[in-house]
């Protein structure tokens, strides 16, 4: 029962903290989009990556409590996780907007709900480990 509390509450924290990582992610993505006109794929990488760099300080430190000091391996895994979700997201992006002429906004929240789950098993089970 222990283990079921804790990954339920883990999860809960990430969706939180993946909340506040996708409000950054999002508004650089508008503010580069639509105020400055930066190609899509262009902006959803740039708010990709402020949405990865708020996460991480917030997953290491309250989602997973994870103590140990931030090393080139924590940071590699965790980086992994995060690559393979942003070519997951992109291709997303691109089959919607390109294939389905779906508007760059919507497609672009599709993509990030899309990789939330992988997000959650890669930090959860690889980064963090399964505490």
């Amino acid at each position: 029962m222990q283990k079921h509390w804790v990954l339920y509450t883990h999860f809960l924290r990430f969706i939180i903290v993946g909340g506040i990582a996708t409000i950054v992610n999002y508004l650089v993505f508008l503010e580069l989009l639509n105020t400055i006109g930066v190609q899509y794929l262009v902006a959803s990488s740039c708010g990709f990556l402020a949405g990865v760099l708020v996460g991480f300080p917030l997953n290491k430190m309250w989602t997973y409590q994870h103590a140990s000091t931030i090393t080139w391996g924590l940071l590699t895994k965790y980086g992994s996780v995060y690559l393979f979700s942003f070519i997951a997201n992109i291709c997303v992006l691109s089959i919607l907007v390109g294939f389905f002429r779906t508007d760059a906004r919507i497609a672009n929240i599709i993509g990030i709900g899309f990789t939330t789950v992988t997000n959650f098993i890669g930090t959860k089970f690889w980064v963090f480990g399964s505490k």
